[in-house]
């Protein structure tokens, strides 16, 4: 029997109300990611890159079209149900971290398994685990302040995988880094997809694109180049 994909927009659009005129952001996009894939998402600034991100990973609702998880329409899907979803099922590492300023990397990592209740026992494990995977355990009780970029990053996506996504997104992830810092994170990224979990990445890194299985092009909320 066929799994269905990871996430699926069909001929998706997002316009953005503006006093002007509205910003049509995507026209008319669809897109399988399936499981264990490995996608990279570039082209200009402004081309909506972003913005179809966010929408796969249900932190945007589109205009028109349909977003579906798992074979779930998320359009039918309540916000407190969206939220649950995005919790359990998706991971997101983003460009400038947004991390706690006021927790340690281990709470940084901990908190979203405490919001989906994880047992306290098990969330221990799972956070020493993660900090080990992502070569951090001896910097657990340091604060962001405390870390450096490339480190931050690396808790950032130790917090994207604590509930065991299917699902990681990242936007521009070595965006804020240094070319050898950087290298790090690509690794890891392709280490995450080597153990199973799904990558798409958005990036104007050509060494992140390298690493990737699938290549898409957008331009002027469209893809344009790559099979989607």
């Amino acid at each position: 029997m066929t799994q269905p994909p990871i996430v699926e927009a069909r001929h998706v659009s997002r316009v953005f109300p503006m006093a002007a005129a509205p910003v049509t952001a995507l026209s008319d996009v669809s897109i399988r990611i399936e499981a264990g894939e490995y996608v990279a998402v570039v082209g200009p600034s402004g081309c909506g890159k972003s913005t179809l991100l966010h929408i796969l990973g249900c932190v945007d609702v589109p205009t028109s079209g349909d977003v579906l998880v798992q074979d779930r329409n998320v359009g039918s899907l309540s916000d407190a149900e969206r939220s649950r979803l995005r919790l359990r099922e998706i991971g997101f590492v983003f460009q400038r971290f947004f991390l706690l300023p006021m927790l340690t990397a281990w709470e940084n990592v901990e908190l979203p398994q405490a919001e989906a209740g994880v047992a306290r026992l098990d969330r221990r494990r799972r956070t020493a685990e993660l900090l080990e995977y992502v070569g951090l355990a001896s910097r657990a009780a340091h604060r962001p302040s405390e870390l450096s970029g490339g480190e931050m990053q690396r808790v950032a996506i130790a917090r994207a995988l604590a509930n065991r996504p299917r699902l990681l997104l990242a936007d521009e992830p070595t965006g804020e880094l240094d070319q050898r810092t950087g290298g790090h994170i690509i690794t890891l990224l392709d280490r995450l997809h080597e153990d199973g979990t799904a990558v798409v990445v958005v990036t104007h890194d050509v060494a992140v694109a390298a690493c990737a299985h699938r290549l898409l092009t957008m331009r002027d909320g469209q893809i344009v180049e790559g099979s989607s």
